[in-house]
C-alpha cells in the first residue's frame, strides 16, 4: 500500500517522449488549467495547498492538474485518504507562468489504534484532533491546522454519540520540490530534497533537463550513507541511460545499465580497481523509498486496531481490482 504512494520518487521513471521543436509552448489543455487557476484568484508566488501531488518530470505536467485550495479546509477529509490510507498535502508555489515553482509535500499514513473512550465522552459528534505528551496525556487542540505539520497527531470522530474511530496520522514522507525554467517555459532543473522529522535532509536528487525538456542527468544521494548516483541519459540503442554508482569514498561501485522502454537492468558490480567481478538484474538500492520516517514516542506505543485495518485494506484491494 506505501508503495502506491511513493512509486513516484523511484529513480526516475523511463521516460522516453520526443519533442519536435525547441520552442515548448504551452498545450491547449495547459492553458485551459492556467485560466482556471486565473479564474479562482490564483496568484503566482503565493502558498496554496494541494491533495496527492505528482512528481512533474514533464513540461506538460508542470502545471497543476488538481484543484488548489486556499486554506486547509477540506483537506483534511479529502476522500481519497481513505482508499489508500495515505494522508498526503502538499505547499504549493507557481511562478508568474502558473508552474510549479516550489512544493512542500507532507505524507502520512493513517492508522486506526485502540484508545480508551472515555476521554471523548463529553465530546459532541464532530472530528476533533489531539496530540500525545511523553506523559501519555491528551492535549486537545483547535483545529487541524495546528496539528498538520506535527510529526504524528491523533484523529477522533464522534457520530451519533458514539466514538466510531481513532485515529494516529504519522509522518511518512517529508519532500521539498524546487523546480527552474527554461526562457521558453521547457523543464530545466528539479531539486528534491526529502527530509526527517527535524528537518535533516537525508536524500537529495538533482534531475538536468534540455530545452526541448527532455531529462539528460539525474543526480542522487542518500546523505544518511554517503552513497551517490549518476545517471546520464544516453538514448543509443535499445539503451536508455548508464547509471554509476559510489560509496561514501568515492570509489566506484556499481555501473547500471538502463534499457529504453523498459524496467530491465543489467547492473555490473565493481571492485576497488574498476573491474568487473559480478553482474545481474538487481537495481542497488540507494535509498529506501519504501521505509517511513520512525514514528516518534508515544504514538509508536499505541495498539494498531488489526480489524479495522484488514477491513480496510480488503477494501482498498477489491476496488483496485474493479479497475
Amino acid at each position: 500500500m506505501k508503495s502506491l504512494i511513493k512509486i513516484y520518487l523511484l529513480p526516475f521513471m523511463l521516460i522516453t517522449v520526443d519533442y519536435v521543436y525547441a520552442e515548448v509552448k504551452m498545450n491547449e489543455h495547459q492553458i485551459k488549467i492556467i485560466e482556471q487557476l486565473k479564474k479562482q484568484s490564483i496568484l503566482p508566488n503565493k502558498i496554496y495547498y494541494q491533495y496527492d501531488f505528482m512528481t512533474a518530470f514533464e513540461n506538460e505536467d508542470s502545471v497543476p492538474m488538481e484543484h488548489l485550495f486556499s486554506s486547509l479546509s477540506g483537506l483534511e477529509t479529502h476522500p481519497d485518504m481513505y482508499e489508500l490510507a495515505i494522508q498526503s498535502i502538499a505547499e504549493v508555489k507557481l511562478n508568474k507562468n502558473y508552474q510549479y515553482n516550489e512544493v512542500l509535500q507532507r505524507n502520512r499514513n493513517i492508522i486506526e489504534v485502540i484508545y480508551p473512550t472515555d476521554s471523548f465522552q463529553s465530546l459532541n459528534d464532530g472530528v476533533y484532533f489531539y496530540t500525545l505528551d511523553k506523559n501519555k496525556q491528551l492535549q486537545k487542540k483547535d483545529s487541524f491546522n495546528e496539528v498538520y505539520k506535527l510529526p504524528c497527531y491523533l484523529r477522533v470522530e464522534k457520530k451519533h454519540g458514539i466514538v466510531v474511530s481513532i485515529q494516529k496520522r504519522p509522518l511518512a514522507a517529508i519532500s521539498h520540490y524546487k523546480y527552474d525554467y527554461w526562457p521558453n517555459n521547457s523543464l530545466k532543473y528539479l531539486k528534491i530534497e526529502m527530509t526527517d522529522n527535524n528537518d535533516k535532509i537525508i536524500y537529495i536528487s538533482e534531475t538536468f533537463f534540455n530545452d526541448y525538456g527532455r531529462i539528460e542527468k539525474n543526480i542522487r544521494k542518500n546523505t544518511i550513507t554517503g552513497n551517490l548516483a549518476i545517471e546520464s541519459i544516453q538514448h543509443h540503442g535499445d539503451v536508455y541511460s548508464i547509471e554509476e554508482y559510489f560509496n561514501n569514498k568515492n570509489i566506484k561501485t556499481n555501473r547500471v545499465i538502463h534499457y529504453e522502454n523498459s524496467f530491465r537492468v543489467k547492473n555490473e558490480i565493481l571492485n576497488k580497481s574498476g573491474k568487473v567481478i559480478k553482474i545481474n538484474n538487481i537495481n542497488p538500492l540507494l535509498f529506501d523509498f519504501e521505509k517511513d520516517l520512525d514514528e516518534p514516542y508515544p504514538y509508536n506505543k499505541l495498539v494498531v486496531n488489526l480489524e479495522k485495518s484488514i477491513t480496510q485494506l480488503v477494501s482498498l484491494i477489491g476496488k483496485l481490482e474493479s479497475k
